[in-house]
Order: C-alpha cells, then structure tokens, then sequence
C-alpha cells in the first residue's frame, strides 16, 4: 500500500485538525507546513516552510491541502497543479467565477487530480438522504430551508473573514457549503437566485440571505448569520419532500426529526437513518384530515393515491421518528475529512472513480453564492 504524502498550507486551526485526523490514516503522512502567521514550529515529524511556493516544489509532497484565506487559494492550487501536486482545496473553490475556471482549465490541461473540501458530503446523513432523493423514495423535494446562526466570538472586527475582498463574504467563504448541500441532495440546478443582506457597520456585513429557484420545481431559502455566542450556535437544514418532513440539526449534521407517510417499502429505507427510533405511527385508514375545521365537512384517506402536486402516492401509514448519529460533532466532522481524503487518494489511483465531490460541484455552489451576494449592494 502506497503512503501518500501530504503538505499543508495554512496552519490555523483547520489546518491543525486536518492533521489531527489524516496523521491517523494508514496510507497518508504529514510530511510538511507552510505557514506565515507562525502557528508551528520545526518538528522532527514533518518540514516547515516560511513560504508556500517552497512546499509546492517539494520532491516528497504528493498532495497538497490548500487551507487558506479564500483569495488566495486559486493562486496556490494552480501553481500546485502546474507543479505536479494533486491539491485538496478548502472551500470555497475561489472568490471569482474567472479564477475558479482558471483552477478548471489547469486542471484538464495538467490532469492532476483536484477536488474542495465540501465534506458534509460524506456526512452518513447526508449521504442517505442523497440517494434516497436519487431513488424518489420520498417523493419530489419541493422546499428546502436552511438557517445558520453562527458565532462571531472569534472573528474580531480586524479578522479576514470580515474582509469581502479576501474571504467574499459570508455566502462564499461559508454559506456555499449549503448551497452544495442542497445541490447534492435535489439533483437540480439553479434557475434563478437573488439575495439581502444587513451590516452591523461598514466593516461587518453579518446577516445575510438568499432565495434559489431550481429546474425541477425546488424552491431554498438560505440564511447566515454570523452575530452571537458560540454556545447559542444553533443550524437547521429543512427538508419538504411530497412523502416526508425532515429537519436536521447541526452545521455537522449529527440529529433530526422525520414526520413521513410511508408504505412499508419507504419506511424499509428510512430505518437506514442512523440512530433511527419511530416515536408515533398511524394508519391512514384511522387518520383525521385535520385541514379542514369542525363542520366543514372532511375528506376519506383511503391510503391509496394520496397525491401531491397532482402526483399519486401509494402509501398506507403516517410515521413521526427521530435519528442520531451516535457520535459526537468532532469525530463526525474528522470521518468526514478523513473520507474526503481518501476519496481523492482513490480518484488518483483510478481515473475511473467518480469523487463524491467534484470541482465542478464546487464551482457551481461558487455561482450560486455569487449570484445571491451581487445583489446585496
């Protein structure tokens, strides 16, 4: 088994978890850091360099993980290209849709193997849900509502982040996570985006939102905020398919609720859930149709040819369950860097493997966010 050899770039906090969790991978070895701000030292484990473009000419570098500010990483994952290093890199892809299509075409002309660290694709919930959408087990997903209250607690005023020229704003450097989330999960691509936004002074635009049409029907509602205490964090991604409610908790999605109307086939595949535990279920042959008052007169439910948007469902039960990942946030968020990873190693082994996470996915969560964010001023 080949051991692959990794230089970062960037060394902050991610980029030390990065670390963390790839150092306990069999086939990958931590071999050198390029970090200006400081945030090592020399190790007898791995190089240290002063400046990135010495770690992209390094012999023994095999992969390069890009774990900067966002303006910088097309620069960086270009030359790493062009240096023959495979390149792992943070999202988002760029700031620019003309920088992220210059990371592309370098890409196609030097056929190294590149993929962005939307790594809530690895995520087990997620994942399920993908192919469940995939299958149209749960029916069409027409609604998708995702809100982020996030913590600024470490984001002073001075921090880049704040900076729209080098991070691109609070859609960019983090809402395009969801963006691709949502791409991932309904298959569809955007037709339409607009966005708001609000600032707390001309320095921090912390508030912002977006609204997203897509072909097949899907309408998202996105919004960030990054304006309280870490310990309110709170982010909540809400799911309306024909067959079924589901909201999941956690920016890392570790839990959430499923209020379905399933056949037995349907409730089959949603025990694949983690942690899955139904907590009330009903047959539609005793059910209410409480959407109508008293004496208005109500409707029969056979449990057949229950319909949404004109589109017949065979289903016979009305089913209320909670799942959990049985672990806590950090060692879902490390599986989930490590399987990145490990999904890229493969890729480079077999040009065949289709990556989990594409450039092109990146790019076009890059578009989406663009888009919402062009219309803020």
């Amino acid at each position: 088994m080949k051991k692959y050899k990794i230089g970062i770039i960037g060394y902050g906090g991610f980029g030390k978890f990065l670390h963390h969790w790839w150092s306990k991978l069999e086939n990958v070895e931590i071999v050198a850091i390029a970090d200006h701000g400081h945030h090592t030292k020399e190790s007898a484990d791995f190089k240290v360099y002063d400046n990135w473009k010495d770690l992209i000419e390094d012999p023994d570098v095999d992969i390069v993980s890009i774990v900067t500010p966002p303006a910088l990483h097309a620069e960086m994952a270009i030359a790493a290209m062009k240096a023959g290093k495979h390149v792992l890199l943070e999202k988002p892809v760029a700031v620019t849709e003309a920088t992220a299509r210059q990371i592309l075409e370098v890409q196609r002309q030097t056929g190294m193997v590149i993929t962005v660290d939307h790594m809530i694709r690895y995520n087990p919930i997620i994942q399920l849900l993908k192919q469940l959408g995939k299958d149209g087990t749960l029916g069409k997903l027409r609604h998708a509502v995702v809100n982020n209250y996030a913590q600024d607690a470490s984001l002073p005023i001075d921090h880049w982040f704040w900076d729209e020229a080098l991070a691109g704003g609070i859609l960019v450097e983090h809402g395009v996570h969801f963006f691709d989330i949502v791409n991932a999960l309904s298959g569809q691509s955007f037709t339409e985006v607009c966005g708001q936004s609000d600032s707390r002074n001309d320095k921090q635009r912390d508030r912002v939102a977006a609204m997203v049409k897509y072909d097949d029907g899907l309408i998202a509602h996105y919004y960030h905020a990054f304006s309280g205490p870490g310990l309110f964090e709170q982010t909540t991604i809400a799911l309306a398919y024909d067959l079924a409610r589901v909201e999941i908790e956690g920016w890392i999605p570790l839990k959430g609720t499923v209020k379905a109307l399933v056949n037995a086939s349907v409730k089959d595949r949603l025990k694949q859930l983690p942690g899955w535990k139904i907590i009330r279920s009903e047959s539609l042959a005793s059910a209410d149709d409480a959407s109508r008052p008293e004496g208005w007169g109500g409707s029969e439910i056979s449990g057949k040819d229950v319909r949404f948007g004109g589109v017949a469902y065979d289903v016979e039960e009305m089913i209320s369950a909670t799942f959990e990942i049985p672990k806590t946030k950090g060692e879902v968020y490390g599986q989930c860097v490590q399987s990145i990873m490990s999904d890229l190693i493969r890729k480079i082994e077999n040009d065949d493997h289709k990556l989990a996470i594409t450039i092109e996915d990146a790019v076009v969560a890059l578009q989406t966010a663009l888009l919402a964010t062009g219309e803020f001023d």
